[in-house]
């Protein structure tokens, strides 16, 4: 089931770019990059500022002054660090992650005023929706090394203590938010706006569900997963207690600028001339 909606992901990307190559003149080519936000089982729970970073490029075609097509293609980071948390239980859990990530993803923007990059309609609020695919690859540091913790099975995975399989490492996202740009000429929109990204996943941090019985996950996944599984130090056994949120996946959020350039087709800069 997940990977044919990747499949339909793409599919839809694909055809997006075709539908934004056919109408040229009414395409953007642009840039963003800001800050990155991680909300899940690890670290400070809530809003928080920005702590990592994250840039891309971008594809926006324009259907008419209020809607616009948009295919994205961004490189960030995330992570989180329980020792920044307020909640007193994950200080004591003592979790940390951090994973690159990489999306692609096709969203709608709908501007609230009419835009068009003429001087009365050069610039205004929008809001956006979507879907996307996204990769990542959570890791955390162990014994002044990073060590990647998807294959170690953490929480049991791939062995006898749990009936789940290693969990994949890419996974859709439903991005939305809200922006506005102004455009100072005909050519050129500059912008700023926050962006979530809702993820169908709950590993991204690599914490979702339970311990398992810590000596048994030493001799099955290696003494490095039950190192990583249980980093409290108080030697007490938790098999069977919860270690993150089963119940709710994990979000990012990106919050930055972005840049535009207008693309003309040859007739229409022959027209103009």
């Amino acid at each position: 089931m997940v990977m044919a909606l990747k499949l339909r992901i793409i599919t839809l990307v694909i055809i997006s770019l075709t539908i934004a190559s056919a109408n040229a003149q009414r395409v953007e080519i642009g840039a963003t990059g800001g800050g990155t936000n991680f909300i899940g089982d690890v670290g400070n729970n809530g809003f928080h500022m920005p702590n990592s970073w994250y840039a891309g490029g971008f594809f926006r075609t324009n259907f008419n002054p209020y809607w616009s097509m948009r295919v994205s293609f961004n490189r960030g980071h995330v992570w989180a660090d329980d020792a920044e948390s307020s909640w007193d239980w994950r200080k004591h859990r003592n979790l940390r992650f951090e994973s690159e990530i990489t999306e692609i993803s096709l969203w709608f923007e709908f501007n609230f005023f009419e835009f068009d990059g003429r001087k009365k309609n050069a610039h205004s609020f929008y809001i956006f929706g979507g879907v996307g695919l996204f990769f990542f690859d959570p890791m955390t540091e162990y014994e002044g090394e990073m060590v990647r913790l998807q294959p170690l099975g953490t929480e049991g995975q791939n062995s006898s203590l749990s009936n789940q399989p290693a969990y994949p490492l890419s996974d859709y996202i439903l991005p939305f938010g809200l922006g506005y740009k102004y455009a100072p000429n005909m050519r050129f929109t500059i912008g700023i706006e926050v962006g979530f990204r809702r993820t169908g996943t709950d590993f991204l941090d690599d914490v979702s569900g339970y311990y398992v019985d810590n000596e048994l996950l030493a001799q099955e996944n290696g003494p490095v997963a039950a190192a990583l599984a249980d980093r409290t130090g108080d030697g007490r056994t938790k098999n069977g207690q919860l270690r993150g949120n089963p119940n709710r996946d994990d979000w990012y959020i990106f919050s930055g600028i972005t840049l535009s350039f207008k693309l003309y087709s040859a007739r229409e800069k022959c027209a103009k001339f």
